[in-house]
C-alpha cells in the first residue's frame, strides 16, 4: 500500500538529480512530497513541522530527515551550539511523535577533507543524531552503511554534494529503508521553541503584512521600510530569523531589553539566487523574557553604532541605504535546560 512520504533537507535534497529526485523516481508506489530547503539547519526542519501543525497541513506517514550535513557545516561555521541541535532534534521527534508520523533521519557527509575543523563538526553532528536516533528509537542512515568503506571524494561533484550516482545509492538504500521508520517515543520530551510568524507580531511604522510564495517556501511575512519596527514576543534567547532577501534588503536592528545588535541580511547565496529565503542564525547570546524588536531606522549613524552580529556569506547591501527593505517571517526563541533539569532528566533515562 502507497504512503504519503514527505523529505525535508537541504540542497542535496534540491539539486536536479539529487538523491529526494532519485527517490521520486524510484518511489513510484507512494506519494512524494520534497519540501527541501538548502543553506539551513535541522532548525529549519523544526519550524517547517512547527508551521504544518499550526497550519493543520494534513500529516504525511513518513518524514526522512536529511540535515545532518547543514549542521555539520554550520558547527564549522561557528553558528551553532550542540546543546541548540540536541534541543532541535529532541522537538523534532516531539512532532513528529504528537501526529503519529514515522521518522527517519538520513545522515549526509560533506566531501572528506583534511580539515580539521571539519572533521570535528563531523563528529559532533554524527554523535547528536545517533544520540537522537537511540533515545527516540527513530532509525538513521549513514553514509558508511551506504557506500563499502564509506564515501570518498569520486561520490561528490564538489565539497558539499554528491554525485547524480552517489545520490541514486543513497535514495535506494532510503527507500529500502522506509519500512524501519518509526514514530518516535518521546514521552518525557519537550519542545523548547517559539516559533512567532508574522501574524504574531505587532507591526509599527512604515511597515506591511504581506504574503510570500515562492518555489521552497511560502507564508506571511512583513516588509520593513525605513522607518520602521515590528515586535516579536516569545521568551528565552533569539537564535533564528526566518527572512526572505532580494537587491533591496538592507541592514537593520536587533533590540531585545537589554541589547541592540546590528544584522545584515544579504548573503552571497543570492549570486546564485537572487531571492533568497534563508534561515539567518542568531549568533550573539540575545536572551530575552519580553521578546525582541527587529527595526529598521532611517538615521544611518545610529545603526552602524550598535555592534554587529555577523551573517554567514554576507555580502554589503546595494540599494540606497533610504530606499532599503526587510522582508521577516519568523523569529525563533530557544529555552534551554538548566544544568540541574538536565542532570534530573539523565537520572530518569536509568
Amino acid at each position: 500500500m502507497g504512503m504519503k512520504i514527505l523529505l525535508l533537507g537541504g540542497s542535496n535534497a534540491g539539486m536536479r538529480e539529487g538523491w529526494a529526485f532519485q527517490f521520486q523516481r524510484q518511489a513510484s508506489a507512494h506519494e512524494v512530497e520534497n519540501r527541501f530547503l538548502g543553506a539551513v539547519g535541522s532548525l529549519y526542519g523544526l519550524l517547517a513541522l512547527l508551521k504544518m501543525e499550526r497550519e493543520e497541513t494534513a500529516s504525511p506517514d513518513v518524514i526522512i530527515f536529511e540535515y545532518c550535513l547543514n549542521d555539520i557545516l554550520l558547527f564549522a561555521a561557528g553558528c551553532l551550539r550542540p546543546k541548540l541541535v540536541a534541543d532541535t532534534l529532541e522537538a523534532i521527534a516531539v512532532c513528529c511523535a504528537r501526529r503519529g508520523i514515522r521518522l527517519m533521519f538520513l545522515c549526509l557527509d560533506p566531501r572528506p577533507t583534511a580539515s580539521k575543523a571539519l572533521r570535528s563538526a563531523t563528529r559532533r553532528a554524527h554523535r547528536l543524531y545517533a544520540d537522537a536516533a537511540t533515545r527516540y528509537a527513530t532509525p538513521a542512515i549513514w553514509l558508511d552503511e551506504i557506500f563499502l568503506g564509506g564515501p570518498t571524494t569520486t561520490h561528490y561533484q564538489d565539497e558539499n554534494h554528491l554525485t547524480v550516482d552517489a545520490s541514486t545509492a543513497v535514495a535506494a538504500a532510503a527507500l529500502s529503508r522506509i519500512g524501519d521508520a518509526r514514530v518516535p517515543s518521546a514521552p518525557n520530551a519537550e519542545i523548547r521553541f517559539d516559533y512567532v510568524d508574522a501574524t504574531q507580531a505587532q507591526r509599527r511604522g512604515a511597515c506591511e503584512l504581506h504574503h510570500i510564495d515562492s518555489k521552497v517556501f511560502e507564508g506571511a511575512f512583513i516588509r520593513l521600510n525605513r522607518q520602521s519596527e515590528c515586535y516579536w514576543p516569545g521568551s528565552g534567547r533569539l537564535v533564528a530569523l526566518m527572512l526572505r532577501s532580494d537587491d533591496r534588503s538592507g541592514e537593520y536592528l536587533i533590540r531585545a531589553p537589554r541589547c541592540v545588535y546590528r544584522k545584515n541580511p544579504r548573503s552571497k547565496m543570492q549570486e546564485i539566487v537572487a531571492n533568497l529565503m534563508l534561515l539567518h542564525y542568531v549568533t550573539r547570546a540575545i536572551a530575552t523574557d519580553r521578546g525582541v524588536a527587529i527595526a529598521m531606522p532611517d538615521d544611518e549613524a545610529e545603526l552602524k553604532r550598535a555592534p554587529e552580529d555577523a551573517t554567514l556569506l554576507a555580502v554589503p547591501p546595494t540599494a540606497d541605504f533610504l530606499d532599503q527593505t526587510l522582508d521577516i517571517h519568523a523569529a525563533i526563541f530557544w529555552r534551554p535546560q538548566s544544568i540541574a533539569s538536565t542532570i534530573a532528566a539523565l537520572l530518569r533515562q536509568r
